[in-house]
């Protein structure tokens, strides 16, 4: 006979946290609270940021951005960070408008056998026939991007289309879930102890899954490893590689319009915008020891990914200085370290290369998409996307980019509500 596991509390104390926080096998209410000297720590970095001299930069005949972000991104940042940011300001509305739990999982059936200290949004739909719903953030976004459409899907205008119950967790090593102290966790590893969350916590036995970059792979691994559990699946990143066959009909000249710009568009990601991934995955000590001491530099690191993944219309209004300093607060609070690493052990899994994104495991389940322009897989032929998974639902939408729940969240509300209301075609019949 096993032996009962012993109850756990974890603290910010024990974790060498830099807010405060108690994790327990039981879930608790949490509101987040930075230390106050760690805040004016990260005002003192910004305020003493160093700056590349402006007789080095790029050359004028070519586009301000494509070296990376100009010198006058980041003295907007510092000065901001340094002078206007209010971070208490901050955690008042994330407190006030969301609501946070922390508790610790296990997941004993897995290769990786340390506890899982996890931090988590839970908003219950009044609607009785609520489907369960777990949202799943990627890089170098965070549980935030939850924020803008967690209403829409809890509360949705009428009867005619369906509520969910939400759950959006932070991966582990982004915002309030601890970095993990142990090697070996990959996406296939937080879709684990993401399935642990939903069946043995919060009671959701069976659910559906949304996802985009990092949350894609994961709810992908989750549904491959849980089709118990996994009802069916929304993607708004679901990359397909083209195989040596399509290459081959690319040479021949005998592909399609549409295979011609996505092998193009995937080949331009991967030789010109991928080295930070390369990087993450190959050397993400390398780069967190500079990262975890300048939160400027963070930002623009960070800042550089946001910038090319909206409508340009958007830019502004959407990547103010408060946002993309909130934003990059997810990764600096906890350190950057163990997000980067993310994809060293995601590589592992086997979803990503130094090439890109690579073929994920098929998903037998129900699966939905939603391509917005300003990704790197929009206009992904649908014969494609069926290689990996039983799609039955695709939408290819004329705006919008890598972050919709943020930038178009009605829109991905309605693709999620369309599709989900779907019974025979999603498989939520079982909820009923």
């Amino acid at each position: 006979m096993a032996t009962p596991r012993q109850p756990l509390t974890l603290t910010d104390e024990d974790l060498n946290l830099t807010f405060h926080a108690t994790y327990t096998d039981t879930v608790n209410a949490f509101k987040v609270s930075v230390k106050e000297a760690f805040v004016e720590q990260t005002r003192l970095k910004a305020s003493l940021t160093r700056f590349i001299d402006t007789e080095f930069q790029p050359p004028n005949d070519q586009p301000e951005y494509t070296d990376g972000p100009p010198t006058h991104a980041s003295k907007t940042i510092a000065s901001h960070w340094a002078n206007v940011y209010d971070w208490r300001a901050v955690e008042d509305d994330i407190n006030n408008q969301l609501t946070q739990f922390t508790t610790i999982v296990h997941t004993p059936h897995t290769a990786y056998k340390e506890p899982i200290p996890l931090h988590f949004v839970h908003h219950r739909s009044p609607r009785p026939d609520a489907i369960p719903l777990l949202f799943v953030h990627g890089w170098p976004g965070s549980f935030l991007e939850v924020a803008e459409i967690i209403h829409l899907l809890t509360h949705p205008p009428d009867d005619s289309v369906p509520a969910f119950h939400v759950v959006a967790p932070s991966i582990p090593g982004y915002g309030f879930s601890p970095s993990p102290r142990a090697p070996g966790f990959g996406y296939r590893q937080a879709g684990a102890a993401f399935n642990t969350l939903m069946q043995h916590h919060l009671g959701y036995t069976r659910y559906v899954a949304q996802g985009g970059d990092a949350g894609d792979f994961i709810i992908r691994y989750a549904a491959v490893d849980f089709p118990d559990a996994v009802v069916s699946l929304h993607s708004n990143f679901w990359v397909v590689p083209p195989t040596d066959e399509d290459l081959k009909k690319l040479k021949e000249g005998n592909s399609t319009s549409e295979e011609v710009a996505i092998i193009r568009r995937l080949g331009g990601f991967s030789s010109k915008r991928w080295a930070y991934g390369q990087l993450h995955q190959t050397r993400p000590l390398r780069l967190a020891h500079a990262m975890t001491d300048s939160p400027v530099g963070l930002a623009m690191w960070i800042y550089d990914v946001l910038v090319s993944c909206v409508e340009e219309e958007n830019v502004a209004r959407i990547w103010t200085p408060d946002r993309v300093i909130t934003w990059t607060m997810m990764h600096w609070i906890p350190g950057p370290y163990a997000a980067f690493s993310l994809y060293k052990h995601g590589a592992a899994d086997g979803a990503i290369s130094m090439s890109g994104v690579e073929n994920l495991p098929y998903v037998k389940q129900p699966v939905a998409i939603s391509q917005f322009p300003h990704d790197i897989w929009y206009r992904t032929p649908l014969e494609w996307a069926k290689r990996n998974g039983n799609v039955k639902w695709s939408a290819v939408h004329e705006k919008g980019g890598h972050f919709p729940a943020l930038e178009t969240p009605e829109v991905l509300a309605g693709d999620v509500r369309q599709f989900f209301g779907n019974a025979e075609e999603s498989g939520t019949g079982v909820f009923k």
